[in-house]
Formats: structure tokens, sequence, C-alpha cells
């Protein structure tokens, strides 16, 4: 019986660690535009509206990164900032951001 506790409680350890990977936001903008975030901290992966980003910074107070390869050729040469997600404020742009537990999906 002790066995069986045991192994439980170790079960139910392990999944709790699984599912807090990942950090799901959800941002609405004042025109009602939305988007999406998956922020992984362990990994330093950010994936806006399901494509994967490159990250230029990577900090507990922001992250900074390319929208597209596109824009970071065009931007680079004219020293032209990438986007930057505030995890203090909660912001993108003009973009208002709050923490989902799930996707919708």
């Amino acid at each position: 019986m002790k066995i069986i506790k045991i192994t439980l409680i170790i079960l139910f350890i392990s999944t709790i660690n699984t599912y807090a990977d990942d950090i799901y936001l959800s941002c609405e903008s004042t025109t009602k535009l939305r988007t999406s975030f998956i922020i992984n901290d362990e990994k330093e992966v950010l994936i806006l509206d399901g494509i994967k980003r490159e990250v230029v910074e990577w900090k507990k107070e922001f992250i900074t990164f390319w929208k597209s390869e596109t824009i970071k050729e065009i931007s680079e040469p004219r020293n032209f900032k990438p986007d930057t997600l505030d995890r203090i404020s909660g912001s993108y742009g003009s973009y208002n951001c709050k923490v989902v537990k799930k996707t919708l999906f």
C-alpha cells in the first residue's frame, strides 16, 4: 500500500512540472485585434500566433524578438529595434496581454 501511495505522489509531482513549462498569453489591442504567445522559460522559446520566432534577448523583465526573417533583414541595416514583449506590464506594442490557463484548441 505504501508503494502505491509513493508512486501516486511521484506521478502527481512529475505532472505538475510538465504542465508548468509553457506560459500562454492572450493579447488584445485597443482595436480588438487579437494575438497570442506561448513562452517557455526553460528552453527560451517564444511562439507568436503559432510560429516560433527568433529571440534576440531573453530577460525576466522582457523578451525582444524578430517577428519574421524579412522584417529582420529590413530593420537591422537601419538600426530599427526588434519587437518587445514586456513581461512586467503584460504589453506588446498596442496589445494588452493576460495569462490564460489553456489554449482554445
